[in-house]
């Protein structure tokens, strides 16, 4: 036996166990150099080339179209992690498995879907994947006529990509809430994610969720006190208090809510979270025009980003103009149809149509407001002043009767005060009964 094959031994014997050791770890071996794969990012997530189940090789443009747009879409929402488009069509046509894409990619999230044109209809599936389970989180279909097939590309795009951003918050949410040590951007998921549940849970559950919610930020602060989205969602939950009243009176809401919301804006330009918070309530505390700047500044850097529609809807309907807070409320409904926010949507609509003077309209967006889940005291108070205004006397009590169980403070002053004051709904109060102060 030569003394090479002697040294040689050991050497593959310690090699071996050097492998064995790593591969438990989890760690591979490159260019041999031990290294420890990079854990995959918050809200990182594949688009894979949508499928054409037309039987028409001519319609493939449309199916790219969607899954390239998409992309980029994805790409705006913060703190996400999209893998481009190039590497993402090398699986096109391929049968793939989410779970071994996920490890190739490094990505927490697979989406996938199909596009089926027949005739004058489009039918678009999309489902949304965890990668590490395989397990399927979401899906939704849209079938839509076909007029203008890029104009539709665009508006399927667009009301995936909302509806994504919201889910794969809720998901991160999740995976965050079962760590032993959360980091700050698990946390502020976390408390967005309380955000999005609070929206559509009866009054009496409200504040509970929102102090809640302020709690989880308050620790992903203390971990990283220039966290963007923890600071505009702390902001939020101050902006429900004064939106709301529950609020100590001694609470300086220019620095809770503006000031957060401003340094949230100053540490991260594109965080359109902040420019939300900002613009509602500079847009109910009667500034509209600075509301409505701060809501066109948000949405001129993502342009389908649906929260920045509200303080837009606001500032119009503070400023008298109707026909566009109806039309963006509209088309924010159009946008994001199963939107959290769809009854606060459906709210504005309904103010608008009252000062258009379609009153049965505005009944009918009020009750939807309601069916949707948002039921606060100014939907209520808005029905009854409509309700008022129609003469019909027995329905406005009811209404404002409502109105007042949910907000004990309400009186005409506390309404122009904490409120836009729409000149036809505090008429409409008065005439229901709701005292001056």
């Amino acid at each position: 036996m030569s003394k090479r094959r002697l040294v040689s031994a050991p050497l593959a014997a310690a090699f071996a166990a050097l492998v064995l050791l790593a591969a438990a770890g989890g760690w591979m071996l490159l260019g041999g150099h031990l290294t420890k794969p990079a854990q995959a990012a918050h809200l990182s997530v594949v688009v894979l080339p949508f499928a054409n189940l037309s039987g028409d090789p001519s319609q493939d443009y449309f199916a790219d179209g969607v899954t390239e747009n998409l992309t980029t879409e994805l790409s705006r929402i913060e703190d996400s992690f999209v893998i481009a488009r190039n590497t993402a069509f090398t699986y096109k046509g391929k049968s793939v498995d989410a779970k071994e894409i996920g490890k190739e990619l490094g990505v927490r999230y697979v989406l996938e879907g199909s596009v089926q044109r027949d005739q004058n209809r489009v039918r678009v599936n999309a489902q949304l994947i965890d990668a590490e389970t395989g397990a399927h989180l979401w899906a939704d279909r849209f079938d839509e006529d076909v007029a203008d097939l890029f104009k539709l590309q665009d508006q399927v795009v667009a009301r995936l990509a909302s509806a994504l951003g919201y889910e794969l918050v809720a998901a991160e949410a999740k995976k965050g809430a079962r760590h032993a040590n959360p980091d700050a951007v698990d946390l502020s998921m976390q408390g967005w994610s309380v955000i999005w549940r609070e929206l559509r849970q009866p009054m009496k559950d409200k504040r509970a969720s929102l102090y809640e919610a302020r709690a989880l930020f308050d620790r992903a602060l203390r971990i990283d006190p220039n966290d963007a989205d923890a600071l505009s969602g702390k902001a939020l939950t101050y902006y429900a208090d004064y939106f709301y009243g529950w609020g100590d009176p001694g609470t300086d809401y220019e620095a809770e809510v503006l000031g957060q919301a401003d340094k949230a804006i100053a540490l991260a330009p594109d965080n359109l979270r902040a420019y939300y918070v900002k613009g509602a309530y500079l847009s109910i505390s009667h500034r509209p025009r600075e509301g409505l700047a701060t809501a066109e500044a948000g949405l001129a850097i993502n342009p389908n980003f649906v929260m920045l529609f509200l303080p837009r809807i606001e500032a119009e309907l503070a400023l008298g103009r109707f026909d566009q807070a109806n039309a963006n409320a509209q088309r924010a409904i159009r946008l994001s149809p199963h939107d959290p926010f769809l009854g606060v949507f459906h709210h504005t609509a309904g103010l608008a149509e009252l000062e258009l003077g379609h009153t049965d309209a505005a009944v009918d967006q009020f009750g939807q407001a309601i069916d949707s889940g948002y039921r606060v005291y100014t939907v209520y108070g808005d029905l009854a002043a409509v309700y008022a205004t129609l003469g019909k006397t027995d329905e406005a009590k009811v209404a404002l009767a409502e109105a007042r169980r949910l907000n004990p403070k309400l009186t005409v002053k506390w309404w122009r005060d904490h409120l836009l004051g729409i000149p036809a709904v505090v008429d409409g109060l008065r005439k229901a009964g709701l005292p001056e102060e």
